[in-house]
């Protein structure tokens, strides 16, 4: 087994300093990597690509931004898909900006070589929108929790099937040397992106193995992860009960989530870096010193 923890997509949003929107539209303009979509007096839209595949892109619309009281510069990006040409590009304008605010980011966890189809994803506490998808046996492929536009969504889903799918010749590559690959990713937005370290913490994660438990108290938690709607009709004191079993069974030797709790707080200083880079705070001299050489993979 290989973890892996990484920020995956990320949304900054910002303003221009006056004194360099003619540099910022040079270089939109006249970047042989940059394609530009559209371009008036007070917006454009732009992207770089890589095959079919986005890999920047830059917004702006400055009447937008005056309307809804808002940033007018964003730029939406996946850290772990950049090309250097890409970084390169991101390392101009970022000095370009101020008042940088960081809107969405994804922090991603990738487990190879174990088959998650049979695990418990659940969330701690109050009950959320949740939706999943299986296959003809049963076994899981996806599955949600939170609305897909709400500030908090978790999702967990077969990463190899994804990059088979819709990947690049280069990630479908990747992705075939691995029997499993699977990834459990945190979306957060707006006010929920500085909960970031502590996300982890809020759910339920390890292997659906209930078999030494009575039989009952097998259909109830089978309930609680399979059919909401059933859940739902239980009596309060009744979901506490399973709900507090389910959380707290020992269902493996392994404790999955405590091992990428570990990954997390050991990788958090590099994380911490890459935001603060990508939130305009700390030059890209500090940043490339601090990562050079990440390593933020632990195999078990």
């Amino acid at each position: 087994m290989e973890l892996k923890v990484s920020l995956d997509n990320i949304t900054i949003t910002a303003y221009i300093k006056p004194i360099k929107l003619l540099d910022l539209k040079s270089l939109i303009e006249n970047h042989t990597a940059i394609i530009v979509q559209t371009a008036m007096t007070d917006m454009f839209r732009a992207i770089t690509r890589d095959g079919s595949h986005v890999r920047l892109l830059l917004d702006y619309d400055k009447l937008k931004g005056q309307a809804f009281n808002a940033r007018p510069f964003r730029i939406e990006f996946n850290p772990n898909k950049l090309r250097q040409i890409d970084i390169n590009i991101l390392d101009t304008i970022i000095p370009y900006l101020e008042d940088i605010a960081i809107s969405r980011v994804d922090l991603a966890f990738d487990i190879f070589e174990v088959d998650c189809s049979e695990f418990i994803l659940e969330k701690k506490g109050r009950p959320t929108a949740t939706k999943e998808w299986r296959d003809q046996n049963g076994k899981l492929e996806t599955k949600y929790l939170g609305a897909s536009r709400s500030e908090k969504q978790i999702r967990l889903y077969n990463k190899k099937v994804e990059q088979l799918e819709n990947g690049s010749e280069e990630d479908k590559k990747f992705a075939q040397q691995f029997q499993h690959w699977w990834r459990l990713e945190f979306q957060l937005r707006s006010r929920s992106v500085e909960e970031i370290f502590e996300v982890i913490d809020s759910v339920i994660f390890k292997p659906f193995v209930f078999d030494d438990l009575p039989v009952e108290t097998q259909i109830y938690l089978v309930a609680y992860t399979r059919n909401k709607n059933v859940w739902q009709k239980l009596h309060r004191n009744t979901r506490t009960k399973y709900k507090k079993i389910l959380e707290t069974y020992k269902t493996s030797d392994i404790d999955y989530l405590k091992l990428m709790k570990d990954l997390l707080k050991h990788e958090r200083p590099i994380l911490e870096k890459q935001l603060a880079y990508y939130g305009g705070r700390i030059t890209e001299i500090a940043f490339n010193h601090l990562v050079e050489n990440p390593v933020l993979t632990r195999s078990y």
